[in-house]
């Protein structure tokens, strides 16, 4: 998600169910569940997303949209579901943790899920997390596969493994699910970090004591990008510095780590420009701290 410029003076827009007075409320067995969505300039493919929160199983779900200031259509889709959005609001932002913590701090649900424009969920994935919560009361984060595509074919499936944290992101955040309580407690996403905010938050969660549990079954999907990833040495960076300003001294906190994962993530970038499909699958089923399914 980009950022506009704070200085575009943009009025504030909102919309959706909550602001006509409709209000959900859970209860201990039947928990409501907010779903977040960011998005800007998203107009090509927030429709799946939002007809993915739309049509899941799991009746009593809050869905939020924040939208950063978009150009295109992206408002007036919103408008098309006004009456199935439960909040939807479109400014200016701060960058992508400002967004995130604008849908946090507008959620009323037990649990929050985020899932961000041009990604989608499982029809099964809200009823399968809250099965899960409900089964174990001291979880604090459950997470599951990502389902990642080319197109409309799938590439491979990436499993969460938040033991290894500390380590690398080995939490595919879009399967993410967080008991509120862990915001209050801990805090929200931090503004210093631009690229792995992600990370960041997920890491520091782990550190306070929150436990994780995590499925196998896939919960999210996103298209692949390949080697046009942007801005990944920043958030390669950005994961170095959470490691160093949140763990002991270790190897995992050191230059020749950071080095090391450099060298790493470069490795798999050369693979997919010269199409070395055969070695990427090596690399990434062998080579990769969380291992890849190829389908």
């Amino acid at each position: 998600m980009e950022t506009v410029d704070s200085s575009q003076q943009q009025k504030k827009t909102t919309g959706g169910a909550r602001t006509y007075g409709a209000k959900k409320q859970g209860d201990p067995e039947h928990p409501l569940v907010s779903i977040i969505t960011i998005v800007l300039n998203g107009e090509s493919f927030i429709r799946q997303t939002i007809d993915s929160v739309l049509q899941q199983r799991y009746g009593l779900i809050e869905y939020i949209v924040i939208d950063g200031g978009s150009h295109d259509s992206t408002v007036s889709i919103l408008r098309e579901y006004d009456s199935k959005i439960d909040f939807w609001q479109s400014e200016p932002d701060k960058g992508i943790s400002d967004a995130f913590n604008k849908g946090i701090n507008a959620a009323q649900g037990e649990f929050i899920g985020l899932i961000n424009a041009g990604d989608w969920y499982e029809a099964d994935t809200v009823q399968r997390v809250v099965e899960t919560f409900l089964a174990d009361r001291e979880v604090g984060v459950v997470c599951g596969a990502l389902q990642f595509w080319k197109g409309l074919q799938r590439e491979y499936i990436c499993h969460s493994v938040p033991q290894l944290l500390g380590r690398e992101m080995t939490v595919t955040h879009p399967t993410c699910f967080v008991h509120a309580e862990l915001y209050h407690s801990f805090g929200l996403f931090s503004p210093d970090y631009k690229f792995a905010m992600d990370y960041e938050l997920l890491l520091r969660f782990k550190q306070q004591g929150a436990r994780f549990l995590a499925l196998d079954s896939v919960l999210a999907n996103m298209q692949h990008d390949g080697v046009s990833e942007e801005n990944w040495k920043m958030a390669l960076q950005e994961t170095h510095r959470a490691r160093t300003e949140l763990l002991e001294s270790s190897f995992c906190t050191s230059h020749w780590y950071y080095c090391f994962l450099l060298i790493k993530r470069e490795l798999r970038i050369f693979l997919e420009k010269l199409g070395w499909t055969s070695l990427l699958h090596f690399y990434r089923s062998r080579l990769a701290l969380v291992k890849k399914t190829k389908l």
